[in-house]
């Protein structure tokens, strides 16, 4: 049989095939969208909300940070040189007051933005900073088999929390790390005046067991009977009830402070465009669905599906808050809190 030798010149047609292919297959991979996302949502909230993201929009990889409010923002704060998130998904609104008073945050009307209420999103600017996804409110969460063998009573009021019988009884989140824990405070404040907020909570103190590093842990203690009470928001503690946890959700008679949660784009993000199109899709009808499992309160109007067990009365309880007022005192209010409560923090 004759050996078949190829031509010099069908060689070189060969190599300068396999360049093409190898130029091309790079320029492919270069190409493909990416995507970095830092997010203080609750996880189960975030991993539903991102799967349908990425049902839409399979091409874009994701790559994820989770933490608590405080932490997020800190990290941002702290690569605001080289940012290398391109989107935050779920930080409190004075913290995206804060990074946008900075220049950290990329002005972006989503898609939508007209179904958007007007609370929720930013309306200093003429394109928004930052838009909300959901609210929720202050909310107090009670072990009732718990509090029945220790004597307690469900509370209706803040001021409850700090009749002795509380006494080592309840948790509440640390809002250096925790937005809900600022939430609290702030709602404190619009209610009760500063000053008279800082004396409740110096009394409030005298009953605290543990202040968390987590906006939802309270919720979850007192739902495994590791606190009678816990100073959160409703969501955690409608969780705990609809798995079968023997809890109430208690939205106290004086007021809640409220908080929205929102999504903005890094100012320099890496990847703007894969932001905005997970910034659309949070705006989006079907991810205001998504939202509204987990929050009775979200974005979009018409969006309204009760959530079984939620408490009655939120919407009518909150009070006016003022985030902007929240980001310009926020350092002075932590530190001050700090100074005086932080003896009884969790370990981190």
């Amino acid at each position: 049989m004759t050996s078949f030798k190829p031509s010099a010149r069908l060689r070189l047609l060969c190599a300068a095939l396999l360049v093409s292919a190898s130029v091309s297959s790079g320029t492919a991979t270069a190409e493909a969208e990416e995507l970095t996302v830092y997010s203080a949502m609750a996880k189960e909230h975030f991993a539903e909300l991102i799967a349908a993201f990425q049902a839409r929009e399979p091409e874009i990889k994701v790559n994820q940070l989770l933490d608590s409010n405080g932490p997020i923002i800190a990290r941002l704060l702290a690569e605001q040189e080289n940012p290398r998130a391109d989107i935050i998904l779920g930080a409190s609104v004075p913290g995206l007051v804060m990074l946008e008073e900075k220049g950290m945050l990329a002005p972006y009307a989503p898609a939508g933005l007209d179904q958007i209420k007007d609370r929720f999103y930013d309306r200093r600017s003429e394109m928004p900073h930052w838009v909300g996804t959901d609210a929720w409110a202050s909310a107090v969460c009670y072990n009732k088999t718990e509090g029945a063998s220790h004597g307690i009573e469900e509370p209706k009021r803040w001021q409850d929390l700090i009749k002795p019988g509380y006494k080592g009884m309840i948790t509440m989140p640390n809002p250096n790390s925790s937005a809900t824990g600022l939430l609290a405070i702030a709602g404190w404040m619009k209610i009760l005046g500063e000053e008279e907020a800082w004396n409740y909570m110096d009394a409030l103190h005298e009953n605290i067991a543990q202040y968390v590093h987590s906006g939802s842990k309270p919720c979850r203690m007192a739902a495994a009977g590791e606190a009678v009470v816990g100073i959160a928001y409703p969501a955690p503690g409608v969780k705990a009830i609809n798995d079968g946890a023997p809890l109430s959700v208690v939205i106290p008679e004086e007021g809640v402070g409220s908080e929205v949660e929102g999504v903005a784009i890094v100012a320099g993000a890496r990847n703007p465009d894969a932001a905005k199109k997970l910034a659309d899709f949070a705006a989006s009808q079907e991810g205001n669905e998504i939202h509204n499992k987990y929050y009775a309160l979200v974005a979009r109007r018409g969006v309204a599906t009760a959530v079984p067990n939620y408490p009655e009365g939120e919407e009518a309880a909150l009070v006016d808050m003022d985030f902007y007022w929240v980001a310009a005192n926020r350092d002075r209010i932590l530190a001050e809190w700090q100074k005086r409560y932080g003896t009884k923090d969790e370990p981190k």
